[in-house]
Protein backbone atom coordinates (compact mmCIF):
# COMPACT_ATOMS: atom_id res chain seq x y z
CA UNK A 1 0.00 0.00 0.00
CA UNK A 2 0.96 3.43 -0.08
CA UNK A 3 -0.22 7.36 -0.29
CA UNK A 4 -1.16 7.84 -3.74
CA UNK A 5 -3.59 4.36 -3.61
CA UNK A 6 -5.15 5.26 -0.43
CA UNK A 7 -6.59 8.73 -2.17
CA UNK A 8 -3.71 11.70 -1.26
CA UNK A 9 -0.69 11.76 -4.06
CA UNK A 10 1.67 13.78 -2.89
CA UNK A 11 3.17 14.97 -5.86
CA UNK A 12 0.01 15.90 -7.54
CA UNK A 13 -0.59 18.15 -4.75
CA UNK A 14 2.71 19.79 -5.10
CA UNK A 15 1.55 20.52 -8.83
CA UNK A 16 -1.33 21.85 -7.88
CA UNK A 17 0.15 23.86 -5.17
CA UNK A 18 2.50 25.14 -7.50
CA UNK A 19 -0.42 26.11 -10.13
CA UNK A 20 -2.24 28.07 -7.32
CA UNK A 21 0.70 29.77 -6.68
CA UNK A 22 1.27 31.20 -10.04
CA UNK A 23 -2.22 31.68 -10.30
CA UNK A 24 -2.07 34.64 -7.32
CA UNK A 25 -1.36 37.96 -8.22
CA UNK A 26 1.20 40.24 -6.46
CA UNK A 27 0.81 41.77 -3.58
CA UNK A 28 -0.79 45.48 -3.51
CA UNK A 29 1.66 46.56 -0.84
CA UNK A 30 4.91 47.42 -1.91
CA UNK A 31 8.39 47.13 0.24
CA UNK A 32 9.10 49.00 2.88
CA UNK A 33 5.05 49.46 3.95
CA UNK A 34 3.19 47.86 6.96
CA UNK A 35 1.75 44.38 5.49
CA UNK A 36 4.55 44.53 2.29
CA UNK A 37 5.70 40.53 1.69
CA UNK A 38 8.64 39.60 2.83
CA UNK A 39 10.01 36.76 0.70
CA UNK A 40 11.23 33.50 3.04
CA UNK A 41 12.35 29.94 1.49
CA UNK A 42 10.92 27.20 2.69
CA UNK A 43 7.00 28.06 2.62
CA UNK A 44 6.90 27.35 5.98
CA UNK A 45 5.24 30.53 7.21
CA UNK A 46 3.99 33.38 5.16
CA UNK A 47 6.21 36.77 6.15
CA UNK A 48 5.11 40.47 5.83
CA UNK A 49 7.03 43.60 7.24
CA UNK A 50 5.48 45.38 10.30
CA UNK A 51 7.69 47.94 11.24
CA UNK A 52 10.56 47.11 12.99
CA UNK A 53 9.04 43.47 12.90
CA UNK A 54 8.05 40.99 10.65
CA UNK A 55 4.81 38.89 11.54
CA UNK A 56 4.10 35.47 10.47
CA UNK A 57 0.97 33.70 9.70
CA UNK A 58 0.56 30.00 8.95
CA UNK A 59 -2.53 28.19 8.16
CA UNK A 60 -3.60 24.37 8.58
CA UNK A 61 -6.49 21.90 9.63
CA UNK A 62 -6.66 18.75 11.62
CA UNK A 63 -7.25 16.72 8.00
CA UNK A 64 -8.53 12.94 8.23
CA UNK A 65 -7.52 12.63 11.19
CA UNK A 66 -10.86 14.28 12.62
CA UNK A 67 -12.69 11.12 10.99
CA UNK A 68 -11.45 8.92 13.43
CA UNK A 69 -12.19 11.43 16.32
CA UNK A 70 -15.17 11.66 15.05
CA UNK A 71 -16.51 8.07 14.51
CA UNK A 72 -15.26 7.67 18.33
CA UNK A 73 -16.31 10.52 19.47
CA UNK A 74 -13.29 11.54 21.40
CA UNK A 75 -12.38 15.37 20.27
CA UNK A 76 -10.32 15.87 23.40
CA UNK A 77 -6.90 16.24 21.75
CA UNK A 78 -8.14 17.93 18.32
CA UNK A 79 -7.92 21.30 19.61
CA UNK A 80 -3.92 20.65 20.33
CA UNK A 81 -3.71 18.70 16.84
CA UNK A 82 -5.08 22.30 15.22
CA UNK A 83 -2.96 24.43 17.15
CA UNK A 84 0.30 22.54 17.08
CA UNK A 85 -0.06 22.10 13.27
CA UNK A 86 -0.31 25.81 13.05
CA UNK A 87 2.56 27.04 15.44
CA UNK A 88 5.27 24.29 14.69
CA UNK A 89 4.98 25.89 11.13
CA UNK A 90 5.60 29.23 12.78
CA UNK A 91 8.71 28.22 14.99
CA UNK A 92 10.37 26.82 11.69
CA UNK A 93 10.91 30.86 10.41
CA UNK A 94 12.32 31.83 14.07
CA UNK A 95 8.92 32.98 14.63
CA UNK A 96 6.98 33.22 18.23
CA UNK A 97 3.57 32.47 17.73
CA UNK A 98 1.24 35.33 19.62
CA UNK A 99 -1.94 34.63 18.69
CA UNK A 100 -4.51 32.12 17.08
CA UNK A 101 -7.82 31.95 15.67
CA UNK A 102 -9.93 28.61 14.36
CA UNK A 103 -12.74 27.93 12.14
CA UNK A 104 -14.66 24.85 12.82
CA UNK A 105 -17.75 23.42 10.04
CA UNK A 106 -20.27 21.09 11.17
CA UNK A 107 -23.42 19.64 9.37
CA UNK A 108 -25.27 20.59 12.61
CA UNK A 109 -25.02 22.33 15.58
CA UNK A 110 -24.55 20.12 18.85
CA UNK A 111 -23.55 22.43 22.14
CA UNK A 112 -21.73 19.51 23.89
CA UNK A 113 -19.31 19.12 20.32
CA UNK A 114 -18.60 22.44 20.68
CA UNK A 115 -17.91 22.59 24.23
CA UNK A 116 -15.47 19.57 23.96
CA UNK A 117 -13.97 21.93 20.71
CA UNK A 118 -13.54 25.39 22.85
CA UNK A 119 -11.93 22.81 25.82
CA UNK A 120 -9.25 21.09 24.24
CA UNK A 121 -8.36 24.57 21.88
CA UNK A 122 -8.35 26.14 25.07
CA UNK A 123 -5.99 24.20 26.56
CA UNK A 124 -3.73 23.64 23.46
CA UNK A 125 -3.46 27.82 23.47
CA UNK A 126 -1.86 27.63 27.15
CA UNK A 127 0.72 24.43 25.79
CA UNK A 128 1.24 26.87 22.58
CA UNK A 129 1.08 30.15 24.75
CA UNK A 130 -0.94 31.89 22.35
CA UNK A 131 -3.77 33.82 22.66
CA UNK A 132 -6.97 32.67 21.06
CA UNK A 133 -8.25 35.69 19.53
CA UNK A 134 -11.48 34.70 17.54
CA UNK A 135 -12.90 32.18 15.55
CA UNK A 136 -15.79 31.05 13.18
CA UNK A 137 -18.07 28.73 13.19
CA UNK A 138 -19.83 27.74 10.47
CA UNK A 139 -23.20 25.28 10.36
CA UNK A 140 -22.98 23.74 6.59
CA UNK A 141 -25.63 20.73 6.27
CA UNK A 142 -25.39 19.47 2.54
CA UNK A 143 -21.97 20.31 2.31
CA UNK A 144 -20.19 19.36 5.51
CA UNK A 145 -20.61 15.40 6.24
CA UNK A 146 -18.73 15.96 9.99
CA UNK A 147 -17.07 17.80 11.76
CA UNK A 148 -13.92 19.37 10.17
CA UNK A 149 -11.29 22.16 12.11
CA UNK A 150 -8.71 24.22 10.55
CA UNK A 151 -6.83 27.87 12.02
CA UNK A 152 -4.46 30.38 11.56
CA UNK A 153 -1.85 31.59 13.89
CA UNK A 154 -0.10 34.36 13.90
CA UNK A 155 3.56 35.45 15.34
CA UNK A 156 6.48 37.57 15.24
CA UNK A 157 10.10 37.66 15.03
CA UNK A 158 12.17 41.02 15.19
CA UNK A 159 13.07 42.18 11.76
CA UNK A 160 16.40 40.08 10.40
CA UNK A 161 15.57 37.26 12.36
CA UNK A 162 14.39 34.95 10.38
CA UNK A 163 15.35 31.43 10.18
CA UNK A 164 15.73 30.50 6.50
CA UNK A 165 18.51 27.68 5.89
CA UNK A 166 20.16 30.15 3.99
CA UNK A 167 23.68 29.99 6.34
CA UNK A 168 23.53 26.02 6.22
CA UNK A 169 26.65 24.80 5.98
CA UNK A 170 28.46 21.38 5.14
CA UNK A 171 29.16 20.08 8.74
CA UNK A 172 26.36 21.41 10.30
CA UNK A 173 24.44 18.99 12.15
CA UNK A 174 20.79 18.06 12.68
CA UNK A 175 19.23 17.41 16.13
CA UNK A 176 16.28 15.31 15.96
CA UNK A 177 13.21 16.26 18.32
CA UNK A 178 10.96 12.88 19.33
CA UNK A 179 7.48 12.70 17.87
CA UNK A 180 4.41 12.38 20.08
CA UNK A 181 3.15 9.54 17.79
CA UNK A 182 1.74 9.89 14.17
CA UNK A 183 0.80 13.72 14.64
CA UNK A 184 -1.86 14.93 11.53
CA UNK A 185 -0.79 13.90 8.46
CA UNK A 186 -0.94 10.50 6.99
CA UNK A 187 -4.32 9.71 8.13
CA UNK A 188 -6.10 8.47 4.68
CA UNK A 189 -3.41 6.20 4.17
CA UNK A 190 -3.73 4.78 8.32
CA UNK A 191 -7.52 4.19 7.82
CA UNK A 192 -6.69 2.25 4.66
CA UNK A 193 -4.11 0.15 6.87
CA UNK A 194 -6.78 0.03 9.70
CA UNK A 195 -9.39 -1.47 7.21
CA UNK A 196 -6.99 -3.83 5.93
CA UNK A 197 -6.00 -5.18 9.72
CA UNK A 198 -9.39 -6.14 10.17
CA UNK A 199 -9.05 -4.20 13.90
CA UNK A 200 -11.59 -2.18 15.09
CA UNK A 201 -10.80 1.14 16.44
CA UNK A 202 -11.62 -0.17 20.13
CA UNK A 203 -9.26 -3.30 19.40
CA UNK A 204 -6.60 -2.94 22.05
CA UNK A 205 -3.27 -1.87 20.36
CA UNK A 206 -1.38 -4.99 18.37
CA UNK A 207 1.93 -3.45 19.44
CA UNK A 208 3.65 -2.21 22.80
CA UNK A 209 2.74 1.31 22.82
CA UNK A 210 5.82 2.04 25.13
CA UNK A 211 7.96 4.49 23.28
CA UNK A 212 11.08 6.61 24.54
CA UNK A 213 10.25 10.61 24.63
CA UNK A 214 6.31 10.15 24.46
CA UNK A 215 3.51 8.68 26.42
CA UNK A 216 0.28 7.74 24.94
CA UNK A 217 -3.12 10.26 26.23
CA UNK A 218 -5.44 8.00 27.80
CA UNK A 219 -9.27 8.72 26.79
CA UNK A 220 -11.23 9.58 29.94
CA UNK A 221 -12.01 6.65 32.15
CA UNK A 222 -10.19 4.48 30.25
CA UNK A 223 -7.75 2.21 32.19
CA UNK A 224 -7.65 -0.78 30.48
CA UNK A 225 -5.30 -2.14 27.49
CA UNK A 226 -4.72 0.93 25.57
CA UNK A 227 -7.14 0.78 22.56
CA UNK A 228 -5.50 1.35 18.60
CA UNK A 229 -7.95 4.64 18.72
CA UNK A 230 -5.81 5.68 21.61
CA UNK A 231 -2.70 5.52 19.51
CA UNK A 232 -3.86 7.17 16.58
CA UNK A 233 -5.33 9.98 18.10
CA UNK A 234 -2.55 10.68 20.28
CA UNK A 235 -2.16 14.75 20.26
CA UNK A 236 0.61 16.06 18.02
CA UNK A 237 3.37 17.30 19.68
CA UNK A 238 3.56 21.27 20.01
CA UNK A 239 7.59 22.34 19.96
CA UNK A 240 7.03 25.95 21.20
CA UNK A 241 8.85 24.61 24.19
CA UNK A 242 11.58 24.42 23.91
CA UNK A 243 12.70 25.76 20.42
CA UNK A 244 10.99 29.36 20.73
CA UNK A 245 12.86 29.46 24.72
CA UNK A 246 15.84 28.33 22.92
CA UNK A 247 15.96 30.91 19.97
CA UNK A 248 14.93 33.74 22.49
CA UNK A 249 17.69 33.16 24.54
CA UNK A 250 19.74 32.76 22.17
CA UNK A 251 18.84 36.12 20.62
CA UNK A 252 19.32 37.93 24.12
CA UNK A 253 23.04 36.51 24.55
CA UNK A 254 22.10 33.62 27.07
CA UNK A 255 21.44 30.90 25.55
CA UNK A 256 23.43 27.61 24.98
CA UNK A 257 24.40 28.89 21.63
CA UNK A 258 24.76 32.23 19.32
CA UNK A 259 21.32 33.06 17.30
CA UNK A 260 23.38 32.62 14.27
CA UNK A 261 24.87 29.26 15.21
CA UNK A 262 20.86 28.29 15.01
CA UNK A 263 20.84 27.49 11.06
CA UNK A 264 17.50 25.71 9.93
CA UNK A 265 14.37 24.33 11.52
CA UNK A 266 12.14 21.73 9.79
CA UNK A 267 8.80 20.74 11.25
CA UNK A 268 8.36 17.05 9.61
CA UNK A 269 4.52 16.44 8.49
CA UNK A 270 3.38 15.45 5.22
CA UNK A 271 6.28 14.53 2.70
CA UNK A 272 8.47 13.15 5.93
CA UNK A 273 12.47 13.56 5.48
CA UNK A 274 12.03 15.09 2.54
CA UNK A 275 10.96 18.35 4.08
CA UNK A 276 14.27 19.26 4.86
CA UNK A 277 14.65 19.77 1.19
CA UNK A 278 12.86 22.84 1.71
CA UNK A 279 15.63 25.13 3.52
CA UNK A 280 18.86 24.79 0.73
CA UNK A 281 18.61 24.74 -2.71
CA UNK A 282 21.92 22.73 -3.16
CA UNK A 283 23.30 21.41 0.10
CA UNK A 284 22.10 17.96 1.25
CA UNK A 285 20.85 15.67 4.64
CA UNK A 286 22.54 12.82 5.85
CA UNK A 287 20.47 10.93 8.63
CA UNK A 288 22.99 9.07 10.33
CA UNK A 289 21.76 8.15 14.03
CA UNK A 290 17.88 8.36 13.49
CA UNK A 291 15.26 8.69 16.18
CA UNK A 292 13.84 5.73 17.34
CA UNK A 293 10.40 4.55 15.03
CA UNK A 294 7.24 4.72 16.84
CA UNK A 295 5.71 1.00 17.28
CA UNK A 296 2.32 2.42 15.29
CA UNK A 297 4.73 3.16 12.18
CA UNK A 298 6.33 -0.29 11.93
CA UNK A 299 2.43 -1.83 12.18
CA UNK A 300 1.37 0.52 9.68
CA UNK A 301 4.08 -0.78 7.52
CA UNK A 302 4.10 -4.51 7.81
CA UNK A 303 0.13 -4.84 7.99
CA UNK A 304 -0.33 -2.66 4.91
CA UNK A 305 2.98 -3.66 3.35
CA UNK A 306 4.23 -0.15 2.56
CA UNK A 307 7.68 0.32 1.74
CA UNK A 308 10.14 2.09 4.11
CA UNK A 309 10.98 4.74 1.92
CA UNK A 310 7.31 5.47 1.31
CA UNK A 311 7.00 5.29 5.35
CA UNK A 312 9.10 8.26 5.68
CA UNK A 313 8.05 10.51 2.91
CA UNK A 314 4.57 10.09 4.55
CA UNK A 315 5.13 10.29 8.14
CA UNK A 316 7.54 11.80 10.38
CA UNK A 317 8.65 8.06 11.91
CA UNK A 318 9.01 9.27 15.21
CA UNK A 319 10.47 12.92 14.36
CA UNK A 320 8.72 15.35 14.54
CA UNK A 321 11.08 18.84 14.18
CA UNK A 322 14.74 18.91 12.97
CA UNK A 323 16.76 21.33 13.78
CA UNK A 324 20.08 22.54 11.96
CA UNK A 325 22.64 24.09 14.41
CA UNK A 326 26.83 24.46 13.66
CA UNK A 327 28.71 21.41 14.51
CA UNK A 328 30.61 23.54 17.27
CA UNK A 329 28.23 23.79 19.39
CA UNK A 330 25.73 20.60 18.35
CA UNK A 331 26.48 18.69 21.36
CA UNK A 332 26.01 21.49 24.01
CA UNK A 333 22.44 22.35 22.18
CA UNK A 334 21.13 18.97 21.83
CA UNK A 335 21.78 18.44 25.18
CA UNK A 336 19.55 21.63 25.94
CA UNK A 337 17.12 20.80 24.56
CA UNK A 338 16.88 16.78 25.55
CA UNK A 339 16.95 18.55 29.74
CA UNK A 340 13.68 19.79 28.07
CA UNK A 341 12.26 16.90 25.72
CA UNK A 342 14.11 13.64 26.53
CA UNK A 343 14.50 11.57 23.60
CA UNK A 344 16.18 14.52 21.80
CA UNK A 345 19.87 14.09 20.04
CA UNK A 346 21.73 14.56 17.12
CA UNK A 347 20.63 12.39 13.71
CA UNK A 348 22.71 13.56 10.95
CA UNK A 349 25.04 15.92 9.82
CA UNK A 350 24.72 18.43 6.59
CA UNK A 351 26.51 17.18 3.18
CA UNK A 352 27.70 19.13 0.13
CA UNK A 353 27.16 16.02 -1.89
CA UNK A 354 24.38 17.11 -4.15
CA UNK A 355 20.80 18.19 -3.00
CA UNK A 356 19.09 15.22 -1.65
CA UNK A 357 18.37 13.61 1.96
CA UNK A 358 20.29 10.24 2.94
CA UNK A 359 19.90 8.00 5.63
CA UNK A 360 21.75 5.03 7.12
CA UNK A 361 18.79 2.88 5.85
CA UNK A 362 20.46 3.21 1.64
CA UNK A 363 16.25 2.51 0.96
CA UNK A 364 15.27 6.13 1.84
CA UNK A 365 16.32 8.72 -0.17
CA UNK A 366 14.81 12.04 -1.40
CA UNK A 367 15.81 14.47 -4.22
CA UNK A 368 12.64 16.29 -4.48
CA UNK A 369 9.83 17.63 -1.99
Amino acid sequence: MDYASSGVDIDSESKAISSLIGALSASSRESGVIGAPVPLPGGFGGIIEFGDSRLALATDGVGSKLQIANHLGRLEGVGIDCVAMNVNDLICVGAEPIAFVDYIAVPETIPSVHAALGSSLSEACSIARVTLAGGETATLPGIVKELDMSGTALGWFPEGGEITGSRLASGDVIIGLPSSGIHSNGYTLVRAVLDRSGLTLDSPAPFDVIHPGREVRRFPEENGEVSIGEVLLNPTRIYVDPIIDLINLCRSGEGPCDIEDIKAIAHITGGGLSNLLRLHESLGWHISNPLPVSPEFEWISEVGDVEIKEMHRTFNMGMGMAVAVSEPVGSIVSSWISKRLPGTRIVGEIRDEGHKVTHVDSRISFDHY
